[in-house]
């Protein structure tokens, strides 16, 4: 299992840089959380074996990678240019726009230069004062009539444009379907190849949200859907969108295009507020380290970007060019990575994220999550309170995490699960490092199970506190009831002698059976399981016993010798000479025995 202990999480553009297992492998191992497959290139196959490719080498590192689809969404592009080749156009020429196709064609004389689009409807749509802005916005044409089905336009700026370039309007929606037939085709490709999240491109309004996720519906999915925030209505409606969706995306690059480039700066802290205030994951994404698609090392302008988006809170940055073409794909994942960390030490950040918490859940929200919500900011401050090493986390489809990592806690959030497909989403919450356990049967064994989870991954050591956020009983209606703060590996008894069969296995963890006779252990096992045998003096009588536990604590002496219990139970381990176990260690109670330290800890250590 890796311990993770970086919190912003960082989303990577798969593309021909990473179209191998030794870069996707090295990207895993660097910091991917989640890989980004991008829809608006390349084909299914493609990107299946991208998506393939992915999953087969996250199981092989062991290592969760949660996977992206980014939808083409609705789009309007330029038609063909001569022998695919380019034109340009210069200021000030007059532009006849249509819609009939013909081939993009530079100004001749009296006769104006012509771009067709593949919106039907802008004829009847656009008007004086509207823009269309060509590539990215390297062409600017501001409208200056219609007539006759032709919208006649002027360039603002010389630019050189080639065939099937995306186009953004100014002043004016399109109101295209939020999916095409092809962006249909796509996500239920992505369903079937079990992508973790949805990226949906030029989302504007909440319902566009639920319309994707009825259609999720219809192909029996529970794919979450990340709102792409990449236009002016966007960030208009982020609030009502985002209570829609299960996260969104700062989609800074068509931003750009579509508000003056000076406000992109405040719409991404306005985004990434937004998100907090309702409890959703946030991406900051686009030319975060653009300059390492060519060079080993980013700006120091680059550098500084990144670390402001951690500083604002955001929950993921984003590569896209850097690991989908650079030449430099694992480094940038690298670099980020070091970004984020050298941020996260700081005194400063770890001021900001407690100075945010009160504005987290702000905004309306289902009602029926206040007990959660409340119960997980209690879990926060008493971790912070109690020095806590970890907070802790049993959870089966990853919520109670998500709560948790709103509200930016300095311990790390454990959140065990046997789910493996919570782990994945998990991948994109702040904070949260997702932890594989089957599933419980009773509270005492998940809570058991957190605790053995917490000192493995190193989160924790003996002695150290965790912090329990649940919902206990395992059957209750509460999402999360109970915050409980416990010690790990507190020490219940000390043995003056004991040993252990195999040198491999020199201590065991399981539930007490005190038995007062080898017919009462018999009867408890039956009935109440247990895989700890706690009695006043180990008899012969006892063997059977033995041979089906995985320790004994002996509150006397043993009449078996060492031999006779090596050869009884291989892998047995035993403690002997601890005073009053009979009456310390009840039946049921889970605790850990340790031969070589001659110890009963409470609980899994």
């Amino acid at each position: 299992m890796v311990k993770q202990n970086r919190k912003t999480k960082i989303v990577c553009s798969l593309g021909p840089s990473s179209f191998n297992d030794d870069v996707v492998r090295d990207m895993i191992l660097a910091g991917m959380n989640v890989a980004r497959v991008n829809f608006s290139h390349g084909t299914h196959e493609s990107h299946g074996s991208s998506i393939e490719r992915v999953k087969r080498l996250s199981k092989e590192l062991g290592v969760h990678v949660a996977i992206l689809l980014d939808t083409k969404g609705p789009e309007i592009r330029t038609g063909m240019v001569k022998d695919d080749g380019k034109v340009i156009i210069n200021k000030n020429d007059l532009v006849a726009v249509t819609v009939d196709g013909c081939l993009t064609a530079a100004a001749q004389g009296q006769k104006p230069a012509c771009i067709s689009i593949s919106w039907k409807d802008a004829p009847a749509k656009l008007k004086k004062g509207h823009f269309v802005l060509v590539a990215d916005g390297l062409l600017e044409l501001e409208v200056l009539d219609v007539k006759n089905g032709v919208i006649n336009c002027k360039a603002n700026n010389t630019a050189e444009i080639g065939s099937k370039k995306n186009v953004n309007l100014i002043g004016i929606h399109a109101r295209l379907p939020i999916m095409s037939e092809q962006d249909k085709k796509d996500i239920e490709f992505g369903v079937k190849m079990e992508v973790d999240y949805i990226a949906a491109s030029f989302l504007s309004f909440p319902y566009e949200v639920v319309q994707i996720k009825k259609y999720l519906k219809e192909l029996n999915a529970s794919t979450k859907v990340i709102a792409k925030i990449e236009c002016g209505d966007g960030v208009d409606n982020i609030r009502e969108i985002v209570q829609a969706a299960d996260g969104a995306m700062v989609a800074r690059g068509d931003l750009g295009v579509q508000l003056p480039t000076e406000q992109i700066p405040l719409v991404q802290k306005q985004i990434i507020s937004a998100c907090r205030k309702a409890g959703k994951p946030v991406i900051t994404a686009t030319q975060m380290l653009e300059s390492m698609v060519v060079n080993p090392r980013p700006t120091r302008a680059e550098l500084t970007d990144v670390a402001n988006a951690i500083f604002d809170g955001t929950d993921a940055v984003m590569l896209s060019g850097e690991t989908a073409n650079g030449a430099y794909p694992v480094e940038a994942v690298q670099m980020m990575d070091k970004i984020a960390r050298t941020v996260e030490q700081s005194q400063e950040f770890q001021d900001r994220m407690k100075s945010i918490r009160d504005e987290c859940f702000s905004d309306d929200h289902n009602p029926g999550e206040n007990l959660g919500i409340n119960m997980s900011r209690s879990g926060v401050d008493i971790s912070s309170s109690v020095n806590a090493k970890a907070i802790v986390t049993p959870s089966l489809g990853g919520n109670t995490a998500r709560l948790l990592s709103v509200f930016r806690p300095a311990q790390p959030v454990l959140a065990v699960t046997p789910n493996f497909k919570a782990m994945r989403e998990m991948q994109l919450y702040w904070g949260v490092v997702p932890c594989h356990a089957p599933i419980a049967d009773e509270a005492e064994s998940m809570i058991q199970n957190s605790m053995r989870i917490a000192s493995e991954t190193g989160a924790a050591s003996l002695s150290d506190k965790i912090v329990l956020v649940a919902g206990l009983p395992l059957q209750s209606p509460n999402m999360v009831n109970t915050v409980r703060v416990i010690i790990l590996g507190t020490i219940l008894a000390r043995s003056s002698s004991g040993g252990y069969a195999n040198p491999d296995i020199t201590r065991v963890r399981g539930k007490i059976i005190n038995a007062t006779s080898p017919a009462d252990a018999r009867e408890k096992i039956m009935f109440f399981g247990g895989e700890i045998l706690a009695c006043r003096v180990l008899t012969k009588d006892y063997i059977p016993i033995v041979r089906i536990v995985k320790g004994v604590i002996c509150e006397e002496i043993s009449e078996i010798s060492d031999s006779d219990l090596h050869d009884t139970n291989s892998d047995l381990v035993w403690l002997t000479h601890i005073r009053h176990t009979t009456e310390k260690l009840e039946s049921g109670l889970n605790v850990t025995i340790d031969a070589k330290e001659l110890l009963v800890y409470e609980g899994t250590v």
